[in-house]
């Protein structure tokens, strides 16, 4: 029975006040009818605390293992094997964790479709939040081992993960609303960060803005309740355990430390930190997704690839055994006094060490996430920053090194996982020091604007665009989902500069033509020129000794192709022009196109179809959530045997369902009375066994078909 059903039906026997005494009381066996059966709004409090306390305790356990495998196997193994063999003991522990973590990941994982927070995000657009949650405390354990291994991958992420599924466990288990399930995903994924980092208000922040990505009243009070819930439950059980142990610029740990600025002047350096900062963050995202594709395309067992991966990553530590794990400690060290101890160029060596090892574990397929790695690399690189403006300008700066290496890691969280509020607030948890929250807050701005014009999308959202799948926040115009570069006209006619103004009337004279771009020798954007402009020139009795660079309007407003079409023809609208020219950037006049107003109907018709396909995602993630049956896409040939048949008419294989088709850009809901047309694109929901069928059946090649057996 469906436990909203149980609420409805408390609602025909409402409970009956009397007066006893001058005081309002419930009848005695109502009363406890009530407590049974809790409003809708008392239920999800209740459900909130519950998510939060399981998400503290299986945080603990989950960072317990981390020590137990650190110590049982790494150390115990470790140590054996640098007696025998020295460093290169390393490499032999990380491979071997490297089998072990690929052959159970193998047997009883499989493939996944989207990994981490990514697919956390996709559950909860497209899914309704429903996730594989019987799979968490294998992934969990493997992380944990991972971990303890020394592979080098955070732990916050597989935190994120154990509450973000304990959430969805609840909600799935009460058959709750779809708004129910996200709302409790959202709130678990908080509880994740809070128990890590025993930040509370930053897990929040990280729910609202990662997971959600909307930050409506509604939703806030159930993920503050839970994300509180879970760091209270997490600093009970390790009462004296803090992430980072920041200890006083004088040297005793006090658990908070004094980063004073030195002055006004060292403003402008977080600014330069902060743009040094945004390409090393666009470097991490690449080169992640650049080994993901390099360990997809090695065609080895799974069990073997990740041997090798911890072959290399061990080969790195043999040289940086600081990159190996969470880098704890060694994050300890940089926000210390004996951060000191590190030169410039090991700093350096360990941000872009860090960058490659991580990338390399999580292609080759250890398990854990991106987020512990990012505060490493911002630390290291901050720091390195502070140390080599005390040796440019000694005795010129006074801040603290470790000031900078705070800064950093901000700075490279946001620009890896681009949730800068979620940065600022975790620093400032952390560090319990209001002093640096400005410098903090300007890093972190400034690193945000560089960063997403070389990298537009963050960590999260890359790995779910390169599924096809783009989520927005909140309510988004549809035409903000289409860019002016996709429907722009690329073949533009242009006038020379030097091209003589009596000559510019006859390219006017063409059909649908109101304005001519000029460009100079170079063949950049130089001006516009219009009827006006030759009216002018007319005017003046100058259009004869005049050429088209001289009547040209020079202020030319333009777009870029990165731009959403709905901004470029809000531009056009405002100044009522009839096109705008498009170039490459915004300092630059390298002409790429022009769109007109004309192109909005292309653009609606590409932003109605990428909906279709939205929808056509979602229905397939829902399938294979409720189903856990394999899905997939079969294109109708045009001399398919079942081309312009009725769905009814034809013979499917047992088991087989056909669940939506996609017939030009339009979703369709199939009937029995439904024809299939040529180019129609089916999602059938089948068994393995069958698909052989399927194929056969419709006649489609293998570059037709796809399969997805959608994990979230």
């Amino acid at each position: 029975m469906r436990y909203s059903s149980v609420i409805n039906n408390t609602r025909r026997y409402e409970t009956k006040r009397i007066q006893v005494d001058g005081e309002l009381r419930l009848n005695g066996w109502r009363r406890l009818f009530w407590l049974a059966y809790p409003s809708d709004n008392v239920l999800l409090l209740m459900l909130a605390v519950s998510v939060g306390v399981m998400t503290g305790g299986g945080v603990w356990l989950f960072r317990e293992g981390i020590d137990f495998f650190q110590q049982t196997y790494q150390q115990g193994f470790l140590n054996g094997l640098l007696r025998g063999v020295g460093p290169a003991g390393i490499v032999v522990v990380l491979a071997l964790a490297g089998l072990i973590v690929g052959l159970l990941m193998d047997r009883l994982i499989g493939e996944e479709r989207h990994h981490g927070v990514a697919g956390i995000m996709e559950a909860v657009a497209l899914a309704g939040g429903r996730l594989r949650y019987r799979r968490m405390p294998v992934k969990a354990a493997l992380a944990s081992f991972s971990l303890g291994a020394g592979a080098s991958v955070g732990p916050e992420d597989p935190s994120v993960q154990i509450g973000a599924n304990l959430g969805s466990m609840l909600g799935q288990r009460l058959h709750l609303t779809d708004e129910r399930v996200r709302l409790l995903v959202a709130a678990g994924a908080a509880g994740g960060i809070a128990a890590a980092f025993r930040a509370p208000i930053a897990g929040v922040f990280f729910a609202l803005e990662i997971i959600l990505g909307d930050f409506s009243t509604g939703s806030f009070g159930v993920v503050v309740l839970t994300s509180v819930i879970a760091s209270v439950v997490t600093q009970a059980i390790e009462a004296h355990s803090a992430v980072f142990t920041v200890s006083d610029a004088m040297g005793p740990e006090l658990g908070i430390a004094n980063y004073a600025l030195g002055g006004l002047q060292e403003i402008p350096l977080y600014i330069v930190l902060g743009i040094l900062v945004a390409p090393v963050s666009a470097l991490f995202i690449r080169l992640l997704y650049w080994q993901h594709d390099l360990w997809h395309h090695i065609k080895l067992a799974r069990p073997v690839k990740t041997m090798l991966a911890g072959c290399v990553v061990g080969g790195i530590a043999v040289f940086l055994p600081q990159i190996m794990g969470t880098g704890r400690d060694t994050m300890n060290a940089l926000l210390n006094q004996n951060g000191a101890d590190f030169a410039l160029g090991l700093l350096l060596l360990l941000a872009f060490g860090k960058m490659l090892a991580t990338t390399i574990s999580l292609g080759g397929g250890f398990v854990g996430g991106m987020f512990a790695p990012a505060l490493f690399v911002g630390a290291a690189f901050g720091r390195a920053f502070g140390v080599f403006l005390a040796l440019a300008f000694p005795g010129t700066f006074s801040a603290n090194p470790a000031a900078f290496a705070i800064a950093g890691m901000a700075a490279a969280m946001t620009g890896v996982i681009r949730a800068p509020i979620t940065a600022v607030l975790l620093l400032f948890e952390l560090t319990n020091d209001y002093n640096l929250i400005l410098p903090i807050m300007l890093t972190t701005a400034v690193c945000l604007l560089v960063v997403e014009r070389i990298a537009p999308h963050g960590i999260y959202q890359l790995g779910l665009a390169r599924k096809g799948i783009r989520l927005t926040k909140g309510h988004t115009d549809l035409l903000q989902t289409v860019t002016v570069g996709e429907v722009m006209l690329t073949d533009v006619a242009t006038i020379p500069a030097t091209l003589p103004a009596a000559q510019v009337q006859s390219e006017l004279d063409r059909p649908n033509t109101h304005g001519v771009l000029v460009t100079d020798s170079d063949g950049l954007l130089y001006g516009v020129v219009t009827q006006e402009d030759i009216a002018r020139a007319r005017r003046a009795g100058t259009l004869d000794s005049q050429t088209a660079g001289d009547i040209c309007t020079k202020d030319v407003i333009t777009v870029t192709p990165d731009m959403p079409i709905s901004n470029a023809i809000r531009i056009a609208s405002d100044r009522d022009l009839g096109h705008l020219p498009v170039v490459a950037s915004r300092n630059s006049r390298r002409l790429l196109g022009l769109v007109r107003r004309r192109d909005l109907v292309k653009a609606y018709n590409l932003a109605s179809q990428r909906q279709a396909e939205n929808l056509q995602r979602a229905e397939e993630v829902r399938l294979t959530t409720y189903s856990r049956a394999h899905v997939v896409e079969l294109r109708v040939q045009p001399h398919s045997p079942v081309a312009d048949r009725l769905i009814r008419d034809i013979q499917w294989p047992p088991g087989s369902v056909v669940a939506t088709i996609r017939r030009h850009g339009q979703l369709i809901v199939p009937r029995g009375d439904t024809p299939l047309r040529p180019d129609d694109l089916l999602l059938v929901v089948t068994t393995a066994e069958r698909e052989n069928e399927l194929r056969q059946l419709i006649a489609t090649t293998n570059g037709n078909m796809k399969e997805t057996n959608g994990d979230s």
